[in-house]
């Protein structure tokens, strides 16, 4: 589970310490929850002080789950585009603190739209781009920036340094162990490898062992 956990975990933690400085009682949405780092994210968030979160993604049962682990409210990314700006909009003007945001795409670009068109006024909302899971650009009209106080940043390696990253690993495991986070993990004996490699790790995060010989 440790080895799991200490990157996608990273992730995370270092998005809401070290870029986003989350703080306790904040509202934190969670864009791509029900990929491995996204599940993690909304325990991390809840570890952290975060007084709501919400999660986004496309697996309605896993979505489901996350409800047991932190997420207070999920929604579902659909390709019904104005639904979904409906509900984002919705959430936005309930009030959000921080978006984490692993898909980029189409779902962040109506994610920062819907802020900008809720009015949240002078509070930043601090939007942090981890991960690129849906596409590598989008388009954003620049009026989203201008008529908002939407604070656009990324986190990882180059934006946080190198030893935070290291020392934030130990703390991340260190809450592992106390607050249990988990996901699901499939085992690999280190000698089928090759057929390893080329798993997904969408439902599960494969970790390669070894036996007591060291085979």
């Amino acid at each position: 589970m440790a080895a799991a956990i200490a990157n996608p975990g990273l992730s995370s933690w270092a998005a809401f310490t070290e870029r986003a400085r989350l703080k306790a009682g904040e509202t934190v949405l969670v864009n791509g929850a029900t990929g491995m780092a996204g599940q993690l994210a909304v325990q991390i968030a809840k570890h952290l002080g975060a007084s709501k979160v919400i999660a986004t993604g496309r697996n309605l049962d896993t979505l489901r789950a996350l409800a047991g682990v932190g997420a207070d409210v999920t929604i579902q990314l659909t390709e019904d585009g104005d639904a979904l700006a409906r509900s984002f909009m919705a959430q936005f003007a309930e009030g959000i603190d921080v978006v984490i945001d692993y898909l980029w795409g189409s779902s962040a670009e109506r994610l920062l739209i819907a802020a900008a068109k809720a009015g949240a006024g002078a509070v930043p909302i601090r939007f942090v781009q981890v991960g690129s899971v849906s596409a590598q650009e989008i388009t954003l009209p620049s009026a989203v920036l201008r008529a908002s106080a939407i604070e656009l940043m990324g986190s990882g390696i180059g934006s946080v340094a190198l030893d935070r990253l290291i020392s934030i690993t130990g703390e991340v495991l260190r809450a592992a162990a106390s607050k249990g986070f988990r996901i699901a993990v499939d085992p690999v004996p280190l000698s089928e490898v090759g057929q390893a490699w080329s798993k997904s790790d969408s439902a599960s995060r494969t970790v390669l062992t070894i036996d007591a010989e060291g085979a």
